[in-house]
């Protein structure tokens, strides 16, 4: 074997051992990245099976209540995990040393208990009817019901307006403008119902109003009295959202 038969058989070990080193480093930071991520998980007897990452920041930071009025019960992984501070980041938009130092703010109560293991929160949420919480990316949900996690930015208002009616409520009126009595109406003794779609948003307040039973004199104004109703906020999933409805506006002489 001559000298340059030798150095090139060297080369190209250096160069298997660098692929298979680059290799193993890939795979290892895929591994990494893995453990890294997270799942949100709730009890399985829970209805919902998606949530905004507004509403699951609202369960993690504030007294919270599901559709049924059982109060929300999170629960999460050590302030040391680095599944929490992903978690943490991506869905709370804060470190976990911000979470800590909220919670410690006065008057905020006790923040939602810590278990040390996925095995202790995948226990926890299953035994739990009201409980959710998050897992790593790799870990056993057996017994629990993984939930699909809505984009960072979205948020109830950037949601289509949900339909009253079975589980969404019509929510409680608690200011109530009456409409004027056109003129030209009250001399021709026109009398009748306005329908009017109504969407109201998270605030409570009227956002758009038209009319789909008309009485063309009285329309104007049953339009201008409904716009400046007002609504207790309509909670879903602890989060105040849009709805729609159809409201009535009656004239009579």
């Amino acid at each position: 074997m001559t000298l340059s038969q030798t150095s090139q058989e060297a080369v190209a070990m250096r160069k298997r051992e660098a692929i298979f080193m680059i290799a193993g480093i890939l795979a290892l930071g895929s591994h990494l990245h893995a453990q890294e991520g997270y799942k949100v998980i709730v009890n399985p007897a829970n209805p919902i099976s998606s949530a905004t990452k507004a509403q699951v920041s609202t369960f993690f930071l504030d007294k919270a209540a599901w559709d049924d009025g059982q109060p929300v019960t999170p629960v999460d992984l050590p302030p040391t995990s680095p599944v929490r501070e992903v978690f943490s980041r991506d869905v709370l938009n804060m470190p976990v040393s911000g979470v800590i130092t909220r919670w410690r703010s006065a008057g905020r109560g006790d923040p939602p208990p810590s278990m040390a293991t996925d095995r202790e929160v995948l226990a926890f949420v299953r035994l739990k009817p009201g409980a959710i919480g998050y897992l790593s990316a790799d870990a056993d949900t057996q017994g629990v019901k993984v939930i699909a996690l809505g984009r960072a930015d979205a948020s109830a208002t950037s949601l289509d307006p949900l339909e009253v009616g079975g589980a969404i409520p019509m929510p409680e009126r608690i200011v109530n403008i009456r409409p004027d009595y056109p003129l030209v109406a009250k001399s021709g003794h026109v009398e009748g119902d306005v329908d009017i779609e109504v969407i109201i948003g998270p605030n409570g307040n009227v956002q758009k109003a038209r009319v789909v039973q008309s009485v063309p004199m009285l329309d104007q104004s049953a339009i201008s009295a409904v716009k400046q109703w007002k609504y207790k906020p309509t909670i879903i999933n602890g989060v105040p959202v849009a709805v729609k409805t159809r409201v009535r506006v009656s004239f009579t002489l």
